[in-house]
């Protein structure tokens, strides 16, 4: 049976959610009984640009040519320096919201970007496990717009 990438722990206590285009952060203290959680959405460029940076540049710098192609090329759109760095510093604004390091994506000059955290654990599900999807329901006609 094959595998799907379902979205990365980084540390104990943040999940991100590929497929709900999330991360969150839920922490709770066992001796008090509480929970808080905090939660981040990203838009379409920045999950792909985060998604690619968690699946390839854990352990090797990824170039800013690399990125252009597969973040904006690839999807049609038009890459530049400052839309790069644009869509960088909104998301580590985002994750410094949930308490990641200010280098969570540590530029490395001349080499690239890369993620710059030990504790990313990736997490897969087996399809097979999958439960049945729902037949979609037809979508309403407007009769006003006939």
């Amino acid at each position: 049976m094959g595998y799907r990438l379902y979205g990365f722990m980084i540390g104990d206590e943040i999940h991100f959610d590929i497929s709900n285009r999330r991360l969150y952060r839920l922490t709770g203290s066992p001796t008090d009984k509480s929970i808080a959680f905090a939660s981040i959405y990203f838009n379409e460029t920045m999950l792909r640009l985060f998604l690619y940076l968690l699946e390839h540049g854990r352990r090797t710098a990824i170039s800013k040519e690399e990125l252009f192609h597969k973040i904006w090329e690839e999807n049609n759109l038009c890459p530049s320096s400052q839309r790069l760095w644009q869509v960088l510093n909104n998301l580590n604004k985002k994750l410094s919201l949930l308490g990641l390091p200010a280098d969570f994506i540590r530029n490395i000059k001349g080499r690239g970007y890369m993620i710059n955290y030990p504790d990313v654990i990736p997490i897969y599900y087996r399809m097979s496990e999958l439960p049945p999807q729902p037949a979609k329901k037809r979508e309403k006609i407007d009769s006003l717009s006939e």
